[in-house]
């Protein structure tokens, strides 16, 4: 009996916060996650979830702070920086976003986020058909449909905007929920492991959490 009442590990509480967010119920996914990362800080696969849990449900400042806590953990933790320059942009904090961007066309290990940041950089600068094409590259070689999907819609809205504003660059923020933090099989928080797929928070994409703290 002992065994059935003794408290969850980190890996059933973040189970029960991905059961949580699969059901609509973020406040429970929340407080699970709180639990977790009370216990342990530096367990990066909860810290990006409680960020986007979060950003959910518009707290995107608390979004924002632990996603600066989740790249902290791991430097290398692409897809938290590609999340947290979208935050940025919904936030309109150009210049943070750029700065993420900017670091990661330089240093992703996925051509995808290398190529969406491209684009997003282009799309600063104004320069449409360069940013339309690298957004077009990042999708070829993109292996999640959901943010190749958002990307698209990114596409659309940034060639909606050349043609009614001599401003494109003017909407960043419409075009950065267009792409609303999506979520795909990312790099790996912490070391590598066997993995398992979740559904679920911030609609219905895709994401992978290695069993000893990171996404994958």
């Amino acid at each position: 009996m002992k065994n059935f009442l003794s408290p969850f590990d980190a890996d059933e509480t973040l189970k029960l916060a991905i059961h949580a967010s699969e059901h609509g119920d973020a406040h429970s996914a929340i407080r699970y996650l709180t639990e977790l990362l009370n216990i342990q800080p530096d367990h990066g696969a909860a810290c990006y979830f409680l960020a986007m849990q979060y950003a959910e449900i518009g707290l995107f400042e608390r979004a924002i702070t632990t996603l600066q806590h989740a790249v902290e953990i791991n430097p290398t933790f692409d897809i938290a920086q590609f999340q947290l320059g979208l935050l940025y942009l919904q936030t309109q904090q150009t210049l943070e976003a750029e700065q993420i961007f900017s670091g990661l066309s330089l240093s992703s290990h996925d051509p995808a986020l290398t190529a969406f940041s491209l684009g997003y950089l282009a799309l600063f600068k104004e320069k449409i058909p360069n940013a339309i094409h690298h957004f077009q590259e990042g999708i070829a070689v993109c292996s999640n449909d959901a943010l190749s999907n958002d990307i698209k819609r990114v596409i659309a809205q940034v060639e909606n905007a050349a043609q009614n504003s001599p401003i494109p660059n003017s909407n960043n923020q419409d075009i950065a929920h267009s792409t609303h933090f999506t979520e795909t099989q990312t790099e790996q928080a912490n070391t590598p492991n066997e993995h398992k797929t979740l559904t679920g928070f911030l609609g219905a994409y895709l994401d992978t959490i290695d069993e000893d703290n990171g996404p994958h």
